[in-house]
């Protein structure tokens, strides 16, 4: 990922809500639970849906990242489409992030 900042290389993001090949989508999945509570809430400050608010998160990744949904149900479609509109705070960013699991050093 840094090569790719420093070169600027743009890195594309493919079905970024897919959990493995087999489990599925992280949204709504019950091994992510306070990842989904915090989608939920920034969603309702937003109005938007959690996949917005996912979508939202990769945009804002300092990568300049691009994300292939993989996906051709409208209603998926308009939720990611959703997420180009939502700017979210490095606050808000960072929330998700270590609500996904993840740690700052």
């Amino acid at each position: 990922m840094d090569y790719c900042r420093l070169n600027d290389i743009t890195v594309q993001a493919w079905s970024p809500l897919q959990i493995g090949m087999f489990q599925g989508c992280f949204i709504d999945h019950p091994d992510y639970p306070e990842l989904n509570q915090v989608l939920g809430k920034l969603g309702e400050k937003y109005g938007v849906s959690k996949t917005a608010i996912a979508f939202a998160w990769i945009l804002r990744h300092p990568a300049k990242m691009q994300a292939i949904a993989g996906t051709m149900n409208p209603e998926h479609l308009k939720d990611i489409c959703e997420g180009a509109d939502v700017d979210l705070t490095h606050h808000e960013w960072y929330e998700l992030y270590l609500a996904s699991g993840k740690f700052l050093p």
